[in-house]
């Protein structure tokens, strides 16, 4: 899952340290994972539901990159109970629009 700067610090701000809850491979953040499964999940429930990442909140809604769109998952087992509006499509252009820009900013030189 990719993370905005935002969700960086919503979680950051909730105690989390990011080393714990994000890597970065090629200056994408994305959240960990742990045995198969986000460093967040105990198996059963999400512990930071409330604070969980943009992305999360609109899985399995996911931007298929190589045909510039939004997707359902087909890897999600639960993807036939979601029903996705216009307005989760756009939130997730925007998401994905906001952490391309923010990579960008990230790969600028520091002055």
């Amino acid at each position: 899952m990719l993370l905005s700067n935002s969700d960086i610090q919503k979680i950051e701000s909730i105690g989390y340290d990011r080393n714990f809850f994000s890597r970065s491979k090629k200056k994408w953040l994305k959240l960990k994972n742990k045995n198969g499964r986000c460093v967040f999940h105990n198996g059963k429930i999400c512990l930071i539901y409330e604070n969980r990442p943009e992305g999360c909140k609109l899985y399995p809604l996911i931007f298929d990159n190589i045909h510039k769109r939004a997707i359902v998952d087909e890897e999600c087992p639960f993807q036939d109970y979601f029903r996705f509006s216009k307005k989760n499509v756009n939130q997730l252009y925007m998401l994905v629009t906001q952490i391309i820009e923010e990579r960008k900013n990230r790969k600028k030189p520091k002055t």
